[in-house]
């Protein structure tokens, strides 16, 4: 992978000058950033990366239009040199059920029920020599230089996370299925985006 660090850099500038024009997005993007260092999502990282695969990802807010939170996205698709992370990653098949069937199950019994899983995609931890393909930067003071970050957990953005979180999902189920074995059965079969 080509170094893209000066592109990033590029990124955070821009991202911090459209936080500095709305002090509600800057204080819930804020806010976010600290959640995933709070919360072992990520960690500060070595200066010197020995990993050859090392990438920094720039990113940026979406926001949900009917939950008005924020959700901070990190752009594996910013290509660098033609390449990008998502170039790097295997996808993985399909593993979410048809929503088609799922609904049709939801209508059988008397009750139903629907849950969602906090920050799932975050629950899911990377492993130590991958962490470094995960790196941002950010600053909590404008004039301070930036800091190195790096995920610690699945990110919103990259093509292999859909897979893998509904691998160990799945993987969850089945090694508790012996002592939850119909919601083993339920987890495996009714779950959708």
């Amino acid at each position: 992978m080509p170094s893209n660090r000066v592109q990033v850099d590029s990124r955070l500038f821009n991202i911090e000058k459209k936080l500095d024009k709305n002090s509600e997005l800057k204080k819930e993007y804020e806010k976010q950033i600290e959640n995933l260092i709070v919360n072992g999502y990520a960690e500060k990282a070595n200066h010197i990366s020995i990993s050859p695969r090392t990438w920094y990802l720039p990113h940026f807010a979406v926001t949900h239009p009917r939950k008005r939170k924020i959700r901070i996205v990190f752009d594996a698709a910013a290509r660098t040199g033609g390449r990008c992370l998502n170039d790097a990653l295997l996808t993985g098949p399909d593993l979410l059920k048809s929503q088609f069937g799922v609904l049709l199950r939801f209508r059988e019994g008397s009750v139903a029920v629907m849950a969602d899983i906090k920050e799932m995609l975050l629950q899911v931890k990377i492993r130590e020599e991958d962490r470094d393909s995960l790196r941002f930067l950010w600053r909590h003071k404008r004039d301070a230089p930036p800091e190195e970050y790096r995920m610690t957990s699945l990110i919103f953005g990259a093509a292999s996370s859909p897979c893998i979180v509904m691998y160990v999902k799945n993987r969850n189920a089945q090694d508790n299925a012996h002592i939850y074995p119909e919601a083993a059965f339920l987890k495996r079969s009714n779950f959708s985006q």
